[in-house]
């Protein structure tokens, strides 16, 4: 799961570093617009439905946080 949710957020920034502690929000890798676009993607790849309540930075610091997100609307 990590590694599709990694392409995901590389398909969406390039320059997005995977072994870097980076906080994908607060440094700058997604901006609002590719939180969206890598909303609809996961939902398609994992079969999930994020919801708006779900959109909250601390579900979308790192890869880590992302996938529990998924796992738990799995």
């Amino acid at each position: 799961m990590k590694e599709k949710i990694i392409e995901i957020i590389q398909d969406l920034n390039e320059d997005f570093n995977p072994s870097e502690e980076v906080d994908i929000i607060e440094d700058g890798i997604l901006d609002s617009f590719d939180i969206i676009n890598f909303i609809m993607e996961a939902d398609e790849a994992f079969g999930v439905k994020i919801g708006v309540e779900d959109i909250v930075p601390e579900n979308f610091e790192n890869v880590d946080s992302i996938a529990k997100l998924i796992e738990r609307l799995k």
